[in-house]
């Protein structure tokens, strides 16, 4: 008696670890779950919304999971940092705004997971020190931040 009921808390518990909503299930193959893309090769939608993301704050606001998570870096002496986690909330927001990227100062990377997740990585041509953010399509079918790392050590 006492092992059915192992087996049976087993099943249970394995089944609830099915994914729920399946426009964000469990990649099937290698290639579904990180692929680094040019712009061209993001979702239609994505790059509308990014663009309108940048030039419009309110757009912008409306389209952060708040508080935002993240990471950001504090100081442990005068030449080292260390990450922590952090979350970044509205009162202290600052608008992002596009990066021009015809100096040659800064380059950008787009990596897909999946067909709902795209991850940024904005960084200094001549250093390794950037940022990445993280854009999620919801279930609504929008897209919107999820995930913002300062500029930090890469």
């Amino acid at each position: 008696m006492r092992l059915s009921y192992v087996a049976l808390v087993l099943v249970a518990a394995i089944a609830g670890c099915k994914p729920q909503n399946p426009k964000q299930s469990v990649p099937s193959s290698p290639d579904q779950i990180s692929q680094a893309v040019d712009a061209s090769q993001l979702p239609a939608d994505f790059m509308p919304f990014y663009d309108k993301f940048h030039s419009d704050s309110l757009f912008q606001i409306a389209h952060i999971a708040w508080p935002l998570q993240g990471e950001s870096t504090e100081p442990i002496d005068s030449t080292h940092n260390k990450r922590i986690l952090k979350e970044w909330d509205l009162s202290k927001w600052r608008m992002h705004h596009t990066v021009d990227y015809t100096s040659g100062d800064f380059k950008r990377s787009f990596e897909m997971m999946g067909d709902a997740l795209v991850i940024e990585r904005i960084q200094y041509a001549a250093a390794n020190y950037g940022l990445e953010r993280r854009f999620v399509r919801n279930d609504q079918g929008t897209w919107e931040l999820i995930f913002y790392s300062d500029m930090q050590e890469r």
